[in-house]
């Protein structure tokens, strides 16, 4: 995410994601960084497409642009219908404080196995009309 010596709590997500077979990408709004992630992994493996169908914001606080030894938040991981709608909470973090490392990889495993076990039929039914692209 950024061109520092050390990685960031986002680079280390976004290895632990893309060890997993996951594509997840950095994005910012209103001051705020965040990791962007389609929903589906057969979505295109594309940035700006990951905001235009069902998507993941993940969070660690409000920076997950910071070194990694700064982590002090765990991620959370939220679903977004196409249109940006939030729908519900995949992840809601560790609740026990963990390293930058140990946090992205627990969380990568979590909000992987999440996605795959939902299915069209999980999404809340006020919710499947902003699930279409």
């Amino acid at each position: 995410m950024t061109n520092q010596m050390e990685p960031t709590e986002g680079d280390l997500l976004i290895a632990e994601l893309a060890a997993l077979g996951r594509r997840a990408f950095p994005g910012e709004e209103g001051g705020m960084t965040f990791l962007i992630m389609a929903a589906d992994p057969g979505a295109p493996d594309d940035e700006d497409a990951a905001y235009g169908v069902l998507h993941v914001l993940m969070y660690a606080g409000e920076r997950a642009d910071r070194p990694a030894a700064d982590h002090r938040e765990p991620w959370s991981a939220h679903l977004h219908a196409a249109d940006g709608t939030y729908l519900t909470t995949l992840v809601d973090g560790s609740p026990t404080p963990l390293d930058a490392a140990a946090d992205a990889a627990q969380f990568a495993r979590e909000v992987t196995e999440r996605l795959s076990r939902r299915s069209r039929s999980n999404i809340p039914s006020v919710a499947r009309r902003f699930c279409t692209s």
